[in-house]
């Protein structure tokens, strides 16, 4: 059983390793005086690192790089379209400041390679984007947290947007040349989870699991249009298509190498409204 998780573990650990390596440093902090008495130093040395102590569990800064991979997004359109879904992957960097493991409001930055197909009338359409920035926040909250089982319930909200420029567009196979085509994507979710942290002992050290699960309200505002030369008087456009369901399902896991480590490594599938999977990496600085 040991040597399943440690498998495991190290699997999930050596793909996340390859996107956050280079965003991971060493801690750094303050010089801190002091006033106690010069004749003890065992006592000054045990002050500064409890007062330390009590500054990382109240103030904590932390960065992430989370890779999410959108396999299928069905989209709600209008009565003159069909079958619109968008896929594709979004690679970003989160900075976040936790307050007293209560509050962690945080921002995103990076960038996405997304496209969208779908059927208007006799037309099957697909638009690819090329890399876009992209860019969003939101605000985590440890809601409630059961001593005796260990649980902790724990609230999400969060907003994204990018506007990549359009690479490709096709119309039954057919390539199509427009440099005003427009290419915007908005999302907003909200979650609510449920976790519980493990202690998995190994041969030289235990390591820390942490499963969670819940649910999300999610929707969106996907906003493709574009001209078509050889037929102009079609209006190619998604009309700010959304979510085609609200309402999703979270499935992940954290893994903490050790107990006094800076890194936690995070795994995550998303299912109902979308089906998406993220790999993750984060240090506490």
């Amino acid at each position: 059983m040991k040597k399943r998780y440690f498998l495991i573990v190290s699997l999930i650990i050596s793909i996340c390793c390859i996107a956050t390596k280079y965003g991971f440093a060493a801690t750094v902090g303050n010089s801190l005086d002091l006033d106690v008495p010069e004749r003890s130093a065992i006592l000054r040395q045990e002050i500064i690192e409890g007062t330390l102590d009590e500054c990382e569990q109240a103030v904590k800064i932390k960065a992430s790089f989370d890779m999410e991979f959108v396999f299928n997004k069905d989209l709600h359109v209008n009565n003159d379209l069909k079958g619109a879904e968008l896929k594709g992957q979004w690679y970003t960097g989160k900075l976040g400041l936790t307050l007293f493991n209560r509050v962690e409001p945080y921002v995103k930055i990076g960038t996405s390679n997304l496209d969208v197909k779908w059927k208007q009338g006799a037309q099957e359409i697909e638009v690819d984007a090329d890399y876009g920035f992209a860019w969003g926040g939101g605000l985590k909250v440890n809601i409630w947290e059961f001593e005796n089982p260990g649980i902790r319930l724990t609230g999400d909200a969060q907003y994204r947007t990018t506007e990549p420029d359009v690479t490709e567009i096709t119309v039954n196979s057919s390539i199509v040349k427009d440099s005003g085509a427009k290419f915007k994507v908005d999302e907003w979710q909200a979650s609510l989870l449920v976790s519980k942290k493990f202690e998995i002992p190994l041969k030289l050290q235990s390591i820390y699991v942490v499963p969670y699960t819940g649910v999300t309200y999610a929707d969106s505002n996907v906003d493709v249009s574009f001209n078509n030369s050889d037929m102009p008087g079609a209006d190619f456009s998604l009309f700010d298509a959304n979510n085609k369901k609200l309402y999703g399902f979270v499935l992940g896991c954290d893994i903490v190498p050790a107990m006094g480590s800076s890194f936690i490594y995070s795994l995550e599938l998303r299912l109902v409204d979308e089906v998406a999977l993220s790999l993750g990496g984060t240090v506490k600085f």
